[in-house]
């Protein structure tokens, strides 16, 4: 269980793991004087049984960091709102209306259209016009338009966009900042290039944010 090296890498990783998990609110991974996992802390919704949160990231750490995690160092802590009846945490899935990209000048600007809950919602942003950059453009419209749905209520930070080959196929890796009152949540989400780099990216932002999006809401 020892983390060879990078620990603070693998502790940042190893959280973003658990935040991404269904109904899962926020994590914390604490590591003893040798790099070894010391305590897990999650806070989940009321809709799954913590024991299944624990299965849950005894699974992943281990296929992810090749990690065997003690059950007995993972406490879980649910939040319970009868007015919701356990269901703050259903995952809202935004839909891909269009995805509109342009270059003038050596800038480009992205527009991206979502349907949420039969609303369409649109984001734009702009920036320099390197290869990159111009998904990294769509991944902060798309962050734009969560934002405008969410009235206000946070802010999402595209920090970062890479391309990286999983199992010979090329996918986007897009890492997100969540804002809020409370603090800041760092969020990644993936997604594999089909025929279209931009709605990969679109798709990649969104996978970093759905399990969010309710909780949001029901603040």
């Amino acid at each position: 269980m020892v983390l060879d090296g990078k620990d603070a890498d693998y502790i940042d990783e190893g959280e973003a793991l658990i935040r991404q998990m269904r109904d899962v609110v926020s994590a914390k991974v604490i590591k003893n004087d040798k790099g070894e996992i010391e305590e897990i802390h999650v806070l989940s919704g009321s809709s799954r049984n913590p024991k299944q949160i624990v299965r849950d990231i005894e699974s992943a750490f281990m296929a992810q960091f090749g990690i065997a995690v003690d059950h007995k160092k993972i406490s879980v802590a649910q939040i319970h709102d009868e007015n919701n009846n356990g269901c703050a945490g259903t995952e809202i899935r935004p839909k891909i209306v269009a995805v509109h990209l342009s270059t003038i000048d050596r800038r480009t600007e992205a527009r991206v259209q979502l349907e949420i809950a039969d609303s369409v919602i649109e984001g734009t942003a702009s920036g320099p016009s390197s290869a990159t950059n111009k998904l990294r453009v769509v991944a902060m419209a798309t962050a734009a338009a969560l934002e405008d749905y969410l009235a206000g209520i946070c802010n999402f930070v595209v920090e970062d966009l890479t391309l990286v080959t999983l199992a010979r196929h090329q996918a986007v890796v897009v890492s997100v900042a969540l804002v809020t009152n409370l603090g800041e949540d760092r969020l990644i989400g993936t997604a594999y290039i089909k025929e279209d780099d931009r709605e990969a990216t679109v798709k990649a932002t969104l996978s970093a944010v759905n399990r969010k999006l309710a909780l949001l809401l029901n603040e």
